[in-house]
């Protein structure tokens, strides 16, 4: 399984994506856009980290679940 089967994303505004588990629906985190690029925050709005793009965060989101 990759991340793209793991997650999915729901737009939440303007440079904000809620990210959702595939299979039972629960929220996953955020992705922020900033000026550095994209701030990945955790489920407990915990900063995972910064990353280049979406793509990046979703990665390194699923090497920790």
């Amino acid at each position: 399984m990759t991340y793209t089967e793991h997650f999915y994303l729901i737009e939440d505004g303007h440079g904000r994506w809620t990210i959702r588990h595939q299979i039972t629906d629960i929220v996953a985190g955020t992705i922020l856009r900033t000026a550095g690029g994209f701030r990945l925050k955790n489920e407990h709005a915990r900063t995972m980290g910064n990353f280049e793009s979406i793509d990046a965060c979703l990665e390194g989101l699923y090497a920790v679940v």
